[in-house]
C-alpha cells in the first residue's frame, strides 16, 4: 500500500470529561498516580521500588495511588502486587482503589504530583493521554507506543531501570519549573487526541 494512502487515526479521550479538575481533593497527601492493571507487562513492581526510594529522600508523606482492577481475564495479579508491597514495607503508603468511575478519574489525575507508567509494552497508553489532558505530568517508559503518544510532553525512562524512574520522579517532585512545563506541554499534546 502506498504510504501516502495511509493515515494513522489515534485513540482519543473525551475532553469534556478529561480536563483539569479544580474541585476538592480526594486524597489529602501528595501522591504519585498509576492507572491500569497489575499485569506483568505494566511493570508495576519497578514503580513501587522507585517510589520507596523517593520516599526516603525527604518525601515521607508521599503516597502511591493505584487505580484499576488487578488483572484481565487471564489472571488476577493482586497477590503478586501485595507481595511486592509487603516486601518493600509500603502497606501504609500504597492505596489500591480498584475500579473508579470515569467521571472521578479527572479528580485523581489533576491532583496527582505525577502519573507513572513504566510499561514494557502498551498497545496505545490511553491513561497517558487522560493524565496529560487533566494537567498531570507524565513519566513513561521509552518502550512500545508510549514515546509516540507522549511526544515531548513527558519524561521517558528505561523500564528496566529503577534508577531512571527514581531520577524522573525526583525531578518532577522537586523542579517546579519542569513540572509547569510538563503540564503545559501535556495539555497541548493531549489536545491532539480528539
Amino acid at each position: 500500500m502506498p504510504e501516502d494512502k495511509i493515515e494513522v487515526i489515534y485513540e482519543a479521550v473525551d475532553h469534556e470529561i478529561f480536563k483539569p479538575y479544580r474541585g476538592r481533593r480526594l486524597i489529602d497527601d501528595p501522591y504519585v498516580l498509576y492507572v491500569g492493571s497489575e499485569h506483568p507487562r505494566k511493570n508495576l513492581p519497578t514503580l513501587l521500588k522507585a517510589f520507596k526510594i523517593v520516599k526516603k529522600r525527604g518525601f515521607e508523606n508521599l503516597r502511591l495511588v493505584k487505580i484499576g482492577r488487578p488483572g484481565g481475564r487471564e489472571a488476577n495479579f493482586r497477590k503478586s502486587t501485595i507481595n511486592v508491597i509487603k516486601s518493600l514495607g509500603l502497606q501504609k503508603d500504597v492505596i489500591l482503589t480498584e475500579f473508579i468511575p470515569t467521571e472521578l478519574l479527572p479528580a485523581y489525575y489533576s491532583h496527582a504530583e505525577c502519573f507513572g507508567l513504566p510499561s514494557f509494552y502498551e498497545g496505545f497508553g490511553l491513561p497517558c493521554v487522560e493524565a496529560m489532558a487533566c494537567g498531570c505530568p507524565v513519566i513513561v517508559s521509552n518502550a512500545s507506543s508510549l514515546p509516540e503518544i507522549v511526544g515531548d510532553a513527558g519524561l521517558k525512562i528505561d523500564p528496566s531501570s529503577v534508577d531512571d524512574l527514581v531520577e524522573a520522579l525526583h525531578r518532577v517532585l522537586t523542579d517546579n519549573g519542569l513540572r509547569q512545563e510538563m503540564i503545559y506541554r501535556g495539555l497541548k499534546r493531549a489536545a491532539e487526541f480528539s
